[in-house]
């Protein structure tokens, strides 16, 4: 065998066993809605931590009708997290209509070439309803979210949650606020914390300051938004 031969030879070998190609792995699914429609322009983002409030380590292709999305990986440990976004933002605090699959899930990447994964994805609109199927003996908590100057808050929102801090979305929710800043929370009866935001999904530095004992419906708690938790959505529409 003359050398250009054997250089060629040698480089098919290398080139067949590349150690990048071995350990990839492909993480595809579909992105739906609440109804398990496939949705149109969502994507699924994939991070090397829980922290899934920055630029995504990996991300996929924007869904087509099909809601089919795909992403290589390397081989390890990652959270992933899927949105439907209006614009062209890629991360960031939810606007109004954006929608958002929730806490972020745990995905192992290991030997397995392929992991499938399917996520549906909702408003806040749609998780509040989603809460609501949920349970059947609800209590109504209501009230206004007011600004530091006492103002009253439109497009905010109000939360519920067993204690004062939560993982990613806490497990009770409002619709979004009208100009006069009433909210409505539907929760079973026992001890909860609440607080009240106008980005979504929350910040990993919020917390729940009120804590409250539900017994029976209750009207007249007031929540405040602070500085950080007012980030406005652009878009003025009302979600009911």
């Amino acid at each position: 065998m003359n050398r250009l031969a054997l250089t060629l030879a040698l480089a098919a070998i290398l080139f067949s066993s590349s150690p990048v190609l071995a350990t990839d792995v492909v993480i595809k699914g579909v992105v739906a809605d609440v109804n398990g429609q496939p949705v149109t322009g969502a994507e699924v983002s994939i991070y090397r931590s829980k922290n899934v409030k920055k630029p995504a380590d990996f991300t996929s292709n924007r869904t087509l009708a099909d809601g089919a999305y795909s992403v290589t990986i390397p081989q390890g440990q990652y959270w992933a997290v899927a949105t439907l976004r209006k614009g062209e933002r890629r991360f960031g605090p939810m606007e109004l209509g954006d929608k958002h699959s929730g806490e972020p899930v745990e995905v192992t990447a290991g030997s397995e070439p392929n992991i499938n994964r399917d996520f549906t994805v909702m408003d806040l609109r749609e998780a509040a309803r989603q809460n609501q199927k949920k349970n059947v003996d609800l209590l109504k908590v209501s009230g206004r979210i007011i600004n530091q100057n006492g103002s009253p808050v439109a497009m905010a929102y109000a939360m519920g949650d067993k204690g004062p801090k939560f993982k990613e979305i806490p497990a009770h929710i409002s619709a979004w606020t009208d100009p006069s800043g009433e909210y409505l929370l539907l929760l079973p009866a026992g001890k909860y914390y609440l607080g009240a935001a106008t980005a979504y999904p929350p910040g990993p530095e919020q917390a729940l300051p009120q804590e409250i004992d539900i017994t029976a419906d209750t009207d007249g708690i007031t929540l405040k938004v602070t500085a950080q938790d007012t980030v406005k959505p652009q878009d003025d529409a009302h979600a009911d």
